[in-house]
């Protein structure tokens, strides 16, 4: 065959194929879709290259207009308004045409993690979730409010360019498989606001945090050779979760990067305990996160719950809390929320999500919406210590708020003494009746030179600020174990 019919045949197949690629949305553009209020959005999606695409939402009648690129994708920037809807998104390039319909303007979140975010509201398997019954009873009331894009693409070794997911209203079916977390918090949020409130649910139980960053990440953490090292033999195994660099950003992060979102909720850790370095990591996780999404997208992220670990008096877990925790003084704009009183000793996903799923409302409301500044969401942190000739020691806090409490009224649980031994033993403590100061005594340390609350993987700790707030663990001294 003559070269130049051969050419004309191969440049006749390639303009075919071109063509053949209709218009699209990007799979978060979907009925029923929550976009940020009072914002820029992007909105995205694929279609023949050259051509030209308008997009225009139903809210304001204003049109943005661009060209497909050569790789087949386009991305226009809409502005949008006050919260409401319902309103249409209408997308056209030539004789194609596409519609979103049901959209509303409102608050969106990102929920990620792992299991305990992942956990839905009809539990896991004899695991269960507190208050689940009313809530699901109760979701058709808010189910237009509350909407949700949950996602489940598996390990991808490659980044994705979308996800295969869609936007459901939170009925009772919905609800009772949708992030107890998530739900609660979103329900919680709506009424507080009385706004729509979207949440992306994109959570793997069991992974680790590395899946959810990008090698350029980690590296870029400022983790140490070894620590690198460590993270490099982490063995992958096919039938697990992920746990090894960048199989969770290729498929459930990277597609949705840059959808507008008010902030991000993280609750994960537990298969990361242990490391010294996961503050690190969590840090650039959020630096990198708000550097792809072009947005300074707050971050509230919860610490590990008490459980026994293997061995209720082992001390990892609150070592782990401590790491966690440096995560506020790294980044901006980071919130830790405690759950010192809220866990389990036998389970690793306490029931009480509710609970936590509110702690992160009040943070966002004070934080990042300026509502509530009367209701005090900081962490108690330790203050004084005074250590008296009889033996008893007086602990004081910093953000007790109004006064300290207990579950069991001013007897608190969790608090131990040690000498000049160094070996700990439970003491008994008591708020004192001015409500911010925290009595302990221990009648096999008679000469204490170190308090430790709460600094155990399990003791049924019990010390809150009379708001409910968890006091995290705590400790005067600086020792390795």
């Amino acid at each position: 065959m003559p070269v130049r019919i051969l050419s004309c045949l191969l440049a006749g197949v390639l303009t075919l194929g071109l063509q053949a690629q209709p218009l699209q949305l990007s799979h978060l553009f979907t009925d029923h879709a929550v976009l940020q209020r009072e914002t820029t959005v992007p909105v995205w999606g694929w279609g023949q290259p050259g051509a030209k695409v308008e997009v225009t939402g139903s809210w304001n009648g204003v049109k943005a207009v661009a060209k497909v690129a050569d790789d087949g994708s386009w991305s226009v920037v809409l502005p949008t308004g006050e919260a409401g809807g319902p309103y249409t998104l209408s997308v056209k390039s030539g004789k194609e045409a596409l519609t979103v319909n049901d959209i509303a303007l409102g608050e969106v979140w990102i929920c990620s993690g792992q299991s305990n975010m992942e956990m839905p509201m009809q539990g896991f398997g004899f695991q269960e979730i507190e208050g689940a019954t009313e809530a699901i009873l109760a979701a058709p009331e808010t189910a237009a409010q509350v909407r949700v894009f949950d996602i489940k693409t598996p390990k991808k070794t490659s980044p994705e360019k979308d996800v295969d997911a869609h936007w459901a209203y939170t009925d009772g079916a919905v609800t009772a498989q949708t992030s107890a977390v998530g739900y609660f918090f979103a329900r919680r949020l709506t009424r507080s606001l009385g706004v729509p409130v979207g949440i992306i649910v994109n959570a793997w139980g069991g992974s680790r945090i590395e899946p959810w960053m990008t090698n350029d990440m980690i590296n870029a953490s400022g983790i140490t050779a070894e620590d690198r090292k460590a993270i490099d033999a982490i063995e992958e195994k096919p039938d697990r979760w992920p746990e090894t660099p960048e199989l969770i950003w290729n498929g459930r992060v990277a597609p949705i990067v840059g959808y507008a979102a008010k902030g991000i909720l993280w609750y994960q850790g537990c298969s990361n305990i242990g490391q010294n370095c996961y503050d690190k990591l969590q840090a650039q996780m959020v630096r990198s996160w708000r550097a792809a999404w072009g947005r300074e997208l707050p971050f509230i992220y919860t610490l590990l719950a008490p459980y026994e670990h293997g061995d209720a008096d082992g001390r990892w877990r609150p070592h782990f809390v401590e790491n966690q925790l440096n995560t506020e003084k790294l980044v901006d704009n980071a919130w830790a929320i405690c759950t010192e009183t809220l866990g389990n000793k036998v389970t690793v996903h306490p029931s009480k999500k509710k609970e936590v799923a509110d702690m992160m409302v009040l943070r966002a409301l004070q934080s990042v919406y300026g509502i509530y500044p009367g209701v005090s969401m900081e962490l108690p942190k330790l203050k004084d210590v005074v250590y008296e000739a009889d033996g008893t020691v007086k602990v004081t806090l910093t953000e007790v708020w109004s006064n300290l409490g207990s579950i069991s009224g001013r007897d608190v649980v969790g608090f131990e003494l040690a000498g000049e031994d160094r070996q700990f033993h439970l003491a008994q403590a008591q708020i004192d009746w001015d409500g911010q100061t925290i009595v302990v005594k221990c009648a096999d340390v008679p000469h204490p030179v170190a308090v430790r609350y709460s600094f155990r993987n399990w003791m049924g700790a019990n010390l809150a600020k009379s708001n409910g707030i968890p006091v995290p663990p705590f400790r005067t001294d600086d020792w390795a174990y």
